[in-house]
């Protein structure tokens, strides 16, 4: 099994059990008389959960776990702090830990190593890494990056001259990391708002009324329409609002739901995408 995750991972990869240490948290027959068996596993699920994280998160995903797991070592131990109901998984210390819970070793053994992804973004998180998560990243490849080219042409068609789209991707995920919202959707939402104001461009008949596209296009000079969160709204919007800054259309989305606190209760990111640019033509 080293040898499979070595060549999942494309570098040398070491497993690690001390018995001695899980052999005393052995609650029933299994893990007290087969020590060996539950340790293989745990190391099955880990490589069957691995195989499923690169499916997902693809090479980015990789570097990012080969970045955390700087010994190249993966070890099966208890879980002291109590962090995990059954089993789970974090690195510490550059170690891979599958851990279980004191009182539940060999316990859904498969499911431990589920969340490879929240360990690989903690241990990031806590060495200070900037820039997208490993989830976001993915997101957004399977999202911006292929759809963003379509999008352009349509708002081409709508607005009568060539736009470049700027999701402004790093800048925004820095303002909402910390907050209540989901990273691995980060792509997707983003996608959202682009396509929301599609809809509402269309619905204000832009297509085809040179006046209204003259309009927008004097307003958007410089042909960007760029996504931003920010900390509030003007106008009295609530959700989220257009604006012309600077020769720059600017979709913005407001970060914070008031009086709440940010690290517990969702963001207004990714609510009502649908209404951006409604009120468009009053801002021309």
């Amino acid at each position: 099994m080293e040898q499979q995750a070595s060549n999942l991972l494309g570098e040398k990869y070491t497993f690690e059990v001390n018995f001695l240490q899980l052999v005393p948290y052995a609650t029933y027959e299994w893990p007290k008389d087969h020590p060996g068996a539950v340790a293989k596993g745990y190391y099955e699920g880990f490589i069957y959960q691995l195989e499923r994280f690169l499916n997902s998160m693809g090479e980015d995903g990789k570097k990012s776990l080969n970045e955390a797991v700087s010994t190249k070592k993966v070890t099966l131990e208890i879980d002291e702090s109590g962090k995990f109901s059954y089993c789970g998984c974090d690195i510490k210390d550059g170690v891979f830990r599958i851990l279980s819970a004191e009182n539940y070793l060999g316990t859904n053994v498969s499911d431990a190593c589920e969340y490879i992804v929240k360990a690989v973004e903690a241990a990031e998180e806590a060495k200070g890494g900037g820039g997208l998560s490993v989830s976001a990243k993915a997101n957004v490849k399977a999202t911006v990056e292929k759809e963003f080219p379509g999008l352009e042409k349509q708002f081409a068609e709508i607005l009568g001259y060539k736009v470049t789209l700027d999701a402004n991707l790093e800048a925004n995920f820095a303002k909402l990391k910390g907050s209540s919202f989901n990273e691995s959707y980060f792509g997707t939402a983003t996608l959202e708002y682009y396509k929301g104001f599609i809809y509402q461009l269309e619905y204000l008949k832009f297509k085809g009324d040179e006046m209204m596209q003259e309009a927008f296009q004097e307003a958007g000079s410089k042909a960007t329409i760029r996504l931003e969160v920010v900390d509030e709204l003007q106008n009295g919007a609530y959700y989220n609002d257009v604006l012309f800054k600077d020769g720059i259309c600017a979709i913005q989305v407001s970060h914070l739901t008031p009086n709440t606190d940010p690290k517990t209760v969702p963001n207004y990111w990714y609510t009502n995408t649908g209404d951006v640019g409604s009120k468009v033509v009053d801002r021309l």
